[in-house]
């Protein structure tokens, strides 16, 4: 077998040290296997210019290393996603990775399913699996989470996710999983309504975080712009793609009346730009008087059931940061 690890580990730490004894075990049983280690790589965010499909079929229209870890992934009978939990998903390094996944299927759509997907752009996609190192405070909740939105993105990459574990499991039991002759895949998630949001005094300032790629060209911020009017009030917002502005988003989401974080959908999560941001906010855990915390998510299906598994991950996060969670937004057939 051909076997591709993305290491999503943003710091060499002993997951490193583990993914090498799963290689070295994998290639004792004589699979071949190829470990890109992502923070080694050169990758820039995926900013959704639809590039790769329009101007460069199959390829970033960036010059970066995504086109190494493309044919990596294509080639490949089987795709390891691994990486560490950071704020309850996977790392941005990871995510940076997958988003630029992009070119690797086709703009055009199919049902499957009974909703929206992309057609494949190759006759083939590798098996896939997901290995995580869980963080403090991981509970199943957090893994099921995860491992559902990972489900739905193997079916946006023609393939299926076929299991989903942590780096406590014995990289030996692992290495059976992936080289198993009759692999069974998970379930796809059971589609899920909207979650019910917490009722709040009305606040009397709004503080708006956009975490699209494009900035002030996306339809997020559009639709944020649109609140805004509706509200009436004071507000600001914030894009996070001047990422040098971290640490002053960070300051003003802590020092928010009420905040509310809107993103397009990025292969079935949030973009690795809004992941950045999540993991930033990590110091404000259990901190006292962080804002109620509401959501938009908006995306090009026309069926907003694709943005209700991310849904499930924000009121967690929601949770984590101690704030309450106001409810999701959900809107479809955003793009064009």
């Amino acid at each position: 077998m051909k076997i591709t690890f993305l290491n999503g580990n943003p710091s060499a730490s002993a997951f490193d040290t583990y993914l090498e004894e799963l290689k070295a075990t994998l290639e004792a049983a004589g699979h071949t296997v190829t470990n890109l280690v992502l923070r080694e790589m050169t990758l820039r965010y995926c900013v959704g210019c639809w590039g790769c499909w329009v101007k460069t079929p199959g390829t970033c229209v960036n010059r970066d290393d995504s086109p190494i870890m493309g044919r990596a992934v294509i080639n490949a009978d089987f795709v390891l996603w691994a990486a560490p939990l950071r704020m309850g998903f996977p790392s941005e390094l990871l995510k940076m990775a997958l988003d630029k996944h992009l070119p690797l299927v086709h703009p055009y759509l199919v049902v499957d399913q009974g909703e929206l997907h992309h057609l494949p752009r190759y006759r083939r996609s590798p098996r896939l699996g997901l290995l995580l190192e869980i963080e403090p405070g991981t509970d199943a909740s957090d893994l099921q989470i995860v491992s559902d939105m990972h489900c739905r993105t193997a079916l946006n990459f023609k393939s299926r996710l076929e299991f989903t574990l942590t780096s406590e499991t014995p990289p030996a039991a692992l290495a059976a999983r992936i080289t198993a002759r009759h692999p069974a895949a998970l379930p796809l998630p059971a589609r899920l309504p909207p979650l019910p949001g917490e009722k709040v005094a009305p606040p009397s300032r709004l503080a708006l975080f956009n975490g699209s790629p494009r900035g002030r060209k996306g339809n997020t911020a559009l639709m944020l712009e649109e609140l805004a009017l509706g509200f009436g009030g004071p507000v600001e917002i914030y894009h996070l793609v001047q990422m040098k502005q971290t640490e002053q988003f960070v300051q003003a989401f802590a020092q928010a009346e009420c905040a509310i974080l809107g993103f397009p959908l990025y292969t079935d999560s949030m973009p690795a730009v809004t992941k950045h941001f999540i993991e930033a906010l990590e110091p404000l855990v259990g901190r006292q008087g962080n804002p109620p915390l509401a959501f938009l998510v908006q995306s090009g299906f026309p069926e907003g059931l694709h943005s209700r598994y991310v849904e499930r991950y924000l009121q967690k996060l929601a949770a984590r940061l101690g704030s309450p969670y106001l409810g999701t937004l959900v809107n479809g057939g955003g793009e064009g």
